[in-house]
């Protein structure tokens, strides 16, 4: 097995000469080492896999993940969006649950006849998918950022890719538009950000701390991005930040709720990246002084999109363009990504993602 570095990307490696259904030890360990180094793994012509196959690879991988991150009996977002009269879209193979099939169209695939890229009406539109009708991007890190600590790794498959025309995807930082294949992902490093700060604002965001709002998708279920996925907006707290008259945030009196550091350390690089989760967070908690203070959460919003914005810049955004048999594996813990969208009417998408749950909560370590 050889690595080489994807030609023309900011990070990321193409694994060759690897099955996943016989991957040895060395090769499991070679590959976790890889994508601590090199943030994202690409393994092509992944084509025969079974479902139990890829899972089987997953947690040689990540033997430490625990529960499925989107279980649909467990996971309260998953429960929630079927509850507001949503189809829910995505589904468990009945046979193998820690594989999500995603996509779009109707399919008759192991177990499952139904119709992915269900009806949506979240994340302010009122019809059709965000991510894959509408175009915008949505950057996130996968996980419930409520009850459970978002896993380390995530891996995608790709069973179907569309057929279709691509599309330019603006709104990358100051940049020039990207040009992004039908059905791709988009990918951006928290390295990336961390990197390009002054040493003034990385020691702020270094002693900062994210308190993430309790059952956050629930809450944010109406509100849509900013048009760099980098922000929710909330019409109301947008209002009353700009009127002077927000007012400071505070601790959740809930168990479950999470509160993570802002930069996030590799523990086996020591490679720092600034790893919020846009959607899901309400107030920052910073230094000041000998002590400690709070945001408002517009403000918190609009800090973190500024701080973030350098790495969704188009010289510093990988763009997977999706061919069937690719298994990408990426570190969930430097890594943002979003859909890219715009699929046409007649488009058909087919994806595997396998993503658990950490027992233990992201650190950041100072030298």
């Amino acid at each position: 097995m050889q690595f080489q570095p994807i030609a023309n990307a900011p990070f990321g490696v193409i694994a060759h000469d690897l099955d996943c259904a016989s991957a040895s030890a060395d090769d499991i360990t070679r590959v976790r080492a890889e994508l601590h180094e090199q943030q994202l793994v690409v393994i092509r012509d992944q084509q025969p896999l079974t479902p139990q196959e890829e899972v089987r690879f997953y947690r040689a991988v990540y033997p430490e993940g625990t529960s499925i991150w989107r279980d649909q009996r467990e996971n309260p977002w998953e429960r929630y969006k079927v509850e507001q009269g949503n189809k829910a879209g995505t589904y468990q193979i009945p046979s193998e649950p820690g594989v999500l099939v995603l996509g779009k169209g109707e399919i008759d695939h192991h177990g499952l006849k139904v119709t992915l890229g269900g009806d949506r009406t979240a994340y302010g539109k009122t019809a059709g998918s965000q991510v894959l009708g509408g175009g915008a991007l949505q950057w996130h890190i996968d996980g419930t950022f409520y009850g459970h600590a978002p896993g380390h790794y995530t891996q995608m498959r790709c069973i179907e890719p569309p057929t279709g025309e691509g599309h330019w995807l603006g709104h990358l930082g100051h940049s020039d538009p990207l040009w992004c294949p039908a059905g791709a992902t988009a990918f951006a490093s928290g390295r990336i950000a961390y990197d390009a700060m002054t040493e003034a604002t990385r020691e702020d965001c270094l002693d900062a701390q994210v308190h993430y709002l309790p059952r956050p998708f629930e809450t944010t279920y109406s509100l849509a991005n900013s048009k760099n996925g980098l922000r929710v907006i909330d019409p109301d707290a947008e209002a009353r930040y700009e009127g002077g008259n927000e007012a400071s945030g505070s601790a959740f009196n809930d168990p479950a709720a999470q509160v993570y550091p802002l930069v996030w350390t590799c523990p086996d690089t020591g490679r720092q990246a600034l790893m919020p989760q846009p959607r899901c967070l309400a107030f920052l908690e910073i230094k000041k002084g000998a002590g400690r203070e709070f945001l408002g959460i517009t403000a918190s919003r609009r800090l973190v999109e500024t701080c973030m914005l350098p790495a969704v810049s188009a010289d510093n955004v990988y763009i997977h363009d999706w061919q069937a048999g690719d298994l990408v594996l990426w570190y969930n813990r430097s890594v943002w990504h979003s859909a890219t969208g715009q699929l046409a009417p007649e488009d058909r998408r087919i994806m595997h993602l396998t993503a658990f749950n950490a027992r233990n909560a992201p650190v950041c370590l100072r030298d």
